[in-house]
């Protein structure tokens, strides 16, 4: 994993971040369509951001997918800052960061965790064999932000808000995240690091195509780990978005400039779930909702 080109990604969330504590009232409803829980809610993704190389065809992409709209503001230091809303709620964030000239593509959906404590989930990194790809930055009284490679390579951004996260309160809908899903070269081995990370109880399960282990805190389940399917594909988190039909959102996702990778189909989840590319190469997953 080239590091350097996610450097700027831990910063993306300063913008939410800042904005969530500047909000009036902590418990209730914000300036940004949201909600906000009384303490932070540790082993829940608190946000998402797409990390691409074009964001004009991003916000067509996924304007005509899920019909979402953008506004454009700028991050914390510079740069610009796009967040997408829908129905009156905030989705996630757009970035721009340019690929290298090393042939390799960085677009990629990035979704934040939330830790009880930055130092020692930092630590418990280091100790597993991940790596810091972005150490832990102060936002003065507002928390920690920070951006990790897991002991399989795995990237995602970790937080911990002194002012609580967006909490449980909306129901989850379409053209929304729904789940995040952990493609692991070791499932059980991920399991055991993340239960370290984020305190989760582990969860294993049986279903079509073997086993699958769920991330649960809180009574609630966060997040869910399986192993790789995909030969010569790195592990990865995916993130998961509603749709009311797969089969339909596949056929949009290529109208709009996009890639099916797997199309719905009996073996794939009972054709409840596609795996499609955006234009610039970031994978996400259409699910069908309600399940």
């Amino acid at each position: 994993m080239h590091f350097p080109q996610i450097k700027h990604q831990a910063f993306v969330l300063l913008v939410l971040l800042f904005a969530l504590s500047a909000c009036n009232t902590v418990n209730g409803p914000s300036s940004l369509g949201l909600s906000l829980s009384d303490e932070p809610l540790v082993g829940k993704f608190v946000w998402h951001d797409l990390i691409t190389d074009d964001t004009k065809a991003a916000q067509h992409f996924y304007s005509g997918l899920f019909g979402w709209t953008f506004e454009e503001t700028t991050r914390p230091g510079g740069g610009p800052y796009i967040l997408a809303k829908l129905n009156g709620h905030y989705v996630g964030g757009i970035v721009h960061e340019s690929d290298p000239d090393d042939k390799i593509n960085y677009s990629r959906w990035l979704g934040y965790l939330s830790v009880a404590n930055m130092e020692k989930a930092l630590k418990t990194t280091r100790s597993a064999g991940g790596k810091i790809a972005v150490d832990a930055r102060e936002l003065g009284s507002v928390g920690q932000v920070a951006a990790i490679s897991d002991p399989q390579g795995a990237v995602l951004g970790l937080v911990r808000s002194n002012h609580g996260d967006p909490d449980d309160s909306q129901p989850a809908a379409l053209g929304h995240i729904v789940w995040n899903e952990l493609l692991a070269d070791d499932d059980q081995a991920a399991a055991s690091f993340y239960e370290a990370l984020a305190g989760y109880k582990i969860q294993t399960i049986k279903r079509r195509g073997g086993q699958y282990i769920k991330l649960n805190a809180d009574g609630r389940e966060r997040a869910g780990i399986m192993q790789n399917p995909i030969e010569n594909y790195p592990p990865t988190w995916l993130t998961y978005f509603a749709v009311a039909d797969p089969v339909a959102a596949a056929a949009k996702v290529e109208s709009l400039g996009g890639k099916v990778l797997l199309p719905p189909s009996a073996e794939l989840r009972e054709s409840t779930i596609a795996v499609v590319e955006d234009p610039s190469g970031a994978v996400l997953v259409l699910q069908q909702w309600p399940l």
